[in-house]
């Protein structure tokens, strides 16, 4: 599909340039550094959404507005001042996984592939119990300033990306269980019993199953995956009967929370990760965006006179890719665009640092030389074997069903929500991509992103503009 538009487009003489440099330029110099306190801080994390991603959701998005061949287009914080690039490689693993990233941008360390808010003596699926080994995060640095703290994410709240926030251990999937023989709690039971996940303010995501016993149903009537009998949503509910704490489960639920009033907020909304967009964008979902479950948080949190620090994720974007669905991860980075478009108008910008990145990238390719405007989920040419057979813009690196041919497809059929792309390697799942992933900064202290900086460089940039932490 090619849109009329992109032949304008292409006719710009050489004043258009001219003046859009220009205009660049007068930006740039018109530039004023904010160097206020920044009461209030968010993380806005798009899980697995490098570079490429963030290009072909420009492209999507333009195209799917049909004012536009989609290449000129521009995400939301593409319009922030700041922009710099994150080294993204783990301690033992030249490209990262989300545990180990996590602890990079929310505790400033580098850690071992698999292990969530540790230091290096920790290994992969290494039982400890040894305080020593442990390192505090942002959301510690917060709360021991008087700030609230919260974390919303369309995973499971004891998914990787999340549980750095607040959890300790050796391998990130011990979610719900440890080892036999071992003596440390698992990530759930770090979340309601241990600082700083006990005094997280709002937490908001999936993963209901993980804080239920096998022996119970959920709202939903789908079974737990605890093995120890305990229900943790009783348990929060309990540790704060003297608050006023609200504990919600479906999107009706959230909608009627009082968020002038509410001191804490647990929202659980589904048994595992929440459903990607596409199964949640009904007006009747029982289902919340990510824009709805932000906005509550940000109204909770700002109750704070001190203000707040709040890790907001788009979870399913790294889902889709390592399913090498590209339409699928373009729709969950629009729904994270419009969370953070809808986040920021809502905030002052004088004293609200806002950063978006990305825990590490895939292996996606925008490839070959398609003409302008050309569909982003359409063909880019044919290759060069002696029968040539045609292959599409989008292609991943490795994926689960490798270079297969696309016989006699049409590009109604590589444009579905369901497609996978083509990869050269088959593998079950799709790997992440171990390039540099972009920051994009605006707000208090937003000036010091710039350059190419270890990923660990975040959350230090993130409490001297807050004036916390060391």
């Amino acid at each position: 599909v090619c849109f009329l538009s992109r032949t304008s487009a292409k006719k710009k003489g050489g004043n258009t340039w001219r003046d859009l440099g220009k205009s660049e330029i007068k930006k740039k110099l018109d530039l004023q550094r904010n160097t206020n306190r920044a009461k209030n801080v968010i993380l806005f994390l798009g899980d697995g959404m490098g570079v490429s991603t963030v290009t072909a959701a420009r492209i999507f998005k333009g195209q799917s507005e049909r004012n536009f061949s989609g290449e000129e287009s521009e995400l939301f914080w593409e319009q922030f001042p700041y922009v710099s690039l994150s080294k993204t490689y783990g301690l033992d693993a030249q490209t990262s996984d989300s545990a180990n990233s996590a602890t990079a941008y929310l505790c400033g360390v580098k850690a071992n592939f698999g292990t969530v808010g540790v230091d290096s003596t920790v290994k992969a699926k290494q039982c400890h119990n040894n305080n020593a080994a442990y390192v505090e995060s942002i959301m510690k640095w917060a709360q021991d300033a008087g700030m609230w703290t919260g974390i919303v994410t369309t995973a499971r709240v004891t998914d990787a990306s999340p549980a750095a926030a607040y959890a300790h251990s050796g391998y990130r999937r011990w979610q719900q269980y440890v080892p036999e023989n071992c003596s440390a709690q698992d990530i759930a039971q770090q979340l309601i019993y241990q600082l700083p996940g006990s005094e997280m303010r709002v937490i908001m995501g999936g993963g209901r199953k993980v804080f239920l016993s096998k022996e119970e149903c959920d709202e939903e009537g789908k079974s737990g995956a605890r093995s120890d009998k305990e229900n943790l949503i009783r348990k929060w509910q309990e540790l704060k009967e003297n608050s006023s704490a609200v504990y919600v489960w479906n999107r009706t639920g959230l909608l009627e929370v009082n968020t002038s009033s509410t001191e804490y907020l647990l929202g659980l909304f589904d048994n595992d990760h929440m459903p990607y967009w596409i199964n949640r964008s009904d007006p009747d979902t029982t289902k919340p965006n990510l824009t709805e479950m932000v906005r509550v948080a940000v109204e909770i949190l700002s109750q704070n006179r001190k203000g707040f620090v709040l890790l907001a994720e788009g979870g399913r974007i790294d889902h889709a890719h390592h399913a090498n669905r590209a339409k699928l991860a373009m729709q969950e980075t629009m729904e994270f665009e419009e969370a953070v478009n809808r986040t920021t108008s809502t905030l002052p910008d004088n004293e609200t640092l806002i950063v978006v990145t990305a825990d590490h990238s895939h292996t996606m390719s925008i490839a070959g030389h398609p003409p302008r405007g050309t569909n982003i989920f359409g063909f880019a040419g044919n290759t060069t074997s002696k029968t040539p057979v045609q292959y599409t813009v989008i292609s991943y690196g490795v994926g689960p069903q490798g270079a297969r041919t696309l016989t006699n497809m049409t590009e109604e059929e590589t444009s579905d929500i369901n497609f996978v792309q083509q990869a050269a390697f088959p593998l079950w799942s799709a790997p992440h991509g171990g390039e540099d992933v972009a920051v994009y900064a605006r707000g208090p202290w937003a000036h010091l992103f710039g350059g190419v900086n270890d990923q660990t460089y975040i959350p230090y940039v993130l409490a001297y503009a807050a004036c916390i932490g060391q």
